[in-house]
């Protein structure tokens, strides 16, 4: 065999000794999330992500609206960073998103069995939430069904108020029409700016196109907007639960330039929930803050919500809020230098 591998690096014109050197895996690397599903009590087929450490904190994981519940994978750019932090993703499709089947007259309560429903099946006690973009309604549903079983809840650029959209005042038809064409054209439905962070991802484009593609189109949707337009539709009519029994502490990201969900529905959140630990705003940011700070949002979820990373002196680096803001002050910018 010793001398087959070498006669076969040979053919190549390998060096024959060069086989020596080879790091011959033990393991199969990472592909990404895998989907799993089970059967809700009302025959549905409910798709579920669970990524990470299986003795890890567990976090429910509430994407943004049009996302399936492989959108985890959106945030696996800092997979070893999370997994470091002993942290565990479980995500929850939505009705008609990627694997989980449509429901008629489906709300924010149905999610929240949905999602209870999974972390029993997985023997999950307690959990932290993220909630992300159009997450934030069916977050705040888990949190008000569940307040004794919720370690802290992290709104990263969380819709609040989307029933003020002008979607909203469009009307259902409207709708249709928009979320038909995203639905067919996935790169559109996931297009940041130009000057969004996000491109300096290896790979998220794709990604987030992919994502599209599974919301849209993996179990027969064929393309069609419809459960998005069911999805909007919940923002226009339902109201949000009623967290004033969560105790657990609340963080709250922000862009300041962000158009889609404004600092008003961070203001909205930081006037519903009793205790917000923290309010950490990016005067800069767009709807894009989830990704470009995911890091400190990791930190935040570990437990280590007095600390701020920054990069300074090309290393990255957890300071306190005050020595982070002198580190700044002098150069030092937020987050991993990657990010530079």
């Amino acid at each position: 065999m010793r001398n087959l591998l070498a006669a076969t690096l040979l053919s190549f014109g390998l060096p024959g000794a060069a086989y020596t050197d080879v790091q011959l895996p033990e393991t199969f690397d990472y592909m990404g999330p895998t989907v799993q599903t089970l059967t809700g009590s009302d025959g549905r087929t409910i798709a579920f992500v669970d990524t990470g450490p299986e003795d890890g904190q567990a976090v429910l994981f509430v994407g943004g609206t049009g996302t399936s519940a492989a959108v985890t994978r959106l945030t696996d750019f800092l997979r070893g960073m999370r997994e470091s932090l002993n942290l565990r993703l479980v995500s929850v499709g939505r009705a008609g998103f990627g694997q989980s089947d449509p429901a008629e007259n489906w709300t924010f309560d149905d999610y929240a069995a949905d999602a209870a429903a999974v972390l029993d099946q997985l023997g999950i006690g307690e959990v932290s939430i993220v909630a992300i973009s159009g997450g934030g309604p069916y977050s705040a549903a888990f949190a008000a069904q569940n307040p004794d079983r919720i370690r802290s809840i992290h709104l990263a650029a969380a819709g609040a108020l989307l029933g003020n959209s002008q979607l909203c005042a469009a009307g259902e038809e409207k709708m249709q029409e928009i979320f038909d064409n995203y639905a067919a054209h996935p790169l559109q439905w996931w297009a940041f700016p130009e000057d969004s962070p996000t491109h300096a991802i290896p790979g998220f484009g794709t990604a987030a196109a992919d994502d599209g593609a599974r919301t849209f189109g993996i179990a027969g949707q064929k393309g069609s907007g419809n459960a998005e337009v069911a999805e909007f539709m919940r923002y226009c009519t339902l109201e949000l639960a009623d967290v004033s029994q969560v105790v657990a502490p609340v963080y709250i990201y922000q862009g300041g330039k962000d158009t889609q969900v404004t600092p008003e529905h961070a203001d909205h959140w930081q006037s519903i929930y009793q205790n917000v630990a923290a309010r950490r705003d990016y005067p800069d940011g767009g709807h894009d803050v989830q990704y470009r700070h995911w890091d400190q949002i990791l930190i935040d979820l570990a437990g280590m919500g007095d600390k701020i990373i920054v990069c300074q002196g090309g290393a990255a680096q957890l300071l306190s809020e005050a020595d982070a803001e002198r580190a700044i002050t002098n150069g030092a910018t937020l987050g991993i230098c990657a990010w530079q």
